[in-house]
């Protein structure tokens, strides 16, 4: 029987990174930006918030970002079904390639949000705000299409 604990910790240190990705914007999305707007009335004392929130995950997802690249390495190597980043000789290779590229859409899109439209939240330019929701909005339907794509992988 093979060594089952490596592979194991790798899965799930990738599982738990994305896990905060993933689930950091769904909670942004349908918990946390609702409640502050709800709550909060003072325009400047959300954006200060929503602001605060954000570095605070974007540490996290960019720790992640490392940690997802590192483990997705090593997973395609445990399953040996894939040749390279952008392999699209088998139906494993070909969802997992389009996850990739997926995830270089989704990187992107974070670290552009967290530069271009750092200050989104307490500005006063209102494309600037919804321009940062639509980013995040993107973000996080890509997510859950990647965590689709994983659940066809572990199938296949």
């Amino acid at each position: 029987m093979p060594n089952l604990l490596v592979p194991a910790v790798i899965r799930s240190f990738h599982n738990i990174f994305t896990s905060i990705w993933v689930g950091g914007m769904l909670a942004m999305v349908l918990s946390v930006l609702p409640a502050i707007r709800k709550e909060i009335k003072d325009p400047k004392t959300q954006g200060a918030l929503i602001t605060q929130v954000l570095v605070r995950q974007s540490r996290w997802v960019y720790l992640g970002i490392l940690v997802l690249i590192g483990s997705g390495v090593l997973m395609t190597r445990f399953a040996g079904q894939s040749s390279g980043l952008f392999d699209f000789s088998n139906p494993y290779a070909t969802v997992l390639s389009v996850k990739h590229i997926l995830v270089i859409l989704m990187t992107l899109i974070a670290v552009i949000r967290s530069t271009v439209f750092r200050t989104a939240a307490t500005s006063d330019n209102k494309n600037k705000k919804k321009t940062s929701m639509a980013l995040l909005m993107v973000n996080t339907l890509i997510g859950l299409i990647i965590l689709v794509l994983s659940s066809v992988n572990a199938i296949l």
